[in-house]
């Protein structure tokens, strides 16, 4: 079983089993189909449940994802990164789910409250190759020595005093730069969420 091989062999091997399945999967084999959605359905449906906290609505936008991943299936040409498709597929979903929200005003306030609660996993999501853009749409709202600090201690990993060094301030002002950056950041996403959305289905496809 394919779930069992991807547990026993290399990442090289897993490549290649899994080229094999999309190159089936273009052909129409639906149980090439069946063998990817079982293998990256899970971990998607387990985090966008733990944000939207609505189990029809993930269901939903899980089934919409491979459904639409079956319909383009012939111009599958994707041989090393069907995780990186799957995500683009499902950003189309993200505006969908987001129109949807703003239609109803109780399930808005609902998931702003949801994605309150789980911004640490959401933050998470910001420092991937994929959400380069959307974490400079966030530090765009930031002033540049807030930018400056963030980069440095956030995403480059320094320690204040290391920032501190690197700009020519005191660590007690690293420190306060950080705290209003931080805030800043998570009141920009919590203001737009689709980018939200779009972050929760790349935490889910890791």
């Amino acid at each position: 079983m394919y779930l069992g091989q991807s547990m026993a062999t290399s990442t090289n091997s897993l490549n290649l089993i899994e080229s094999e399945l999309i190159s089936k999967l273009r052909n129409g084999d639906q149980l090439a189909f069946e063998q990817l959605y079982h293998r990256y359905s899970p971990p998607l449906y387990i985090n966008i449940l733990k944000m939207v906290k609505d189990e029809l609505a993930t269901e939903e936008l899980i089934q919409e994802l491979f459904t639409r991943i079956w319909q383009k299936r012939e111009s599958l040409y994707i041989e090393s990164d069907f995780k990186g498709y799957l995500y683009r597929v499902a950003q189309n979903l993200v505006h969908d789910f987001y129109r949807n929200l703003q239609r109803d005003r109780k399930m808005l306030d609902h998931f702003k409250s949801i994605a309150t609660e789980n911004y640490e996993h959401i933050e998470k999501g910001l420092y991937y190759k994929e959400s380069e853009q959307l974490l400079k749409l966030a530090l765009d709202q930031l002033t540049p020595q807030q930018r400056n600090v963030y980069q440095f201690c956030k995403i480059d990993g320094y320690t204040y005093k290391q920032a501190a060094e690197k700009m020519g301030i005191s660590s007690h002002t690293v420190k306060e730069y950080l705290s209003k950056a931080n805030i800043s950041v998570k009141l920009y996403l919590l203001s737009n969420l689709d980018l939200v959305i779009g972050i929760i289905l790349l935490v889910s496809l890791r």
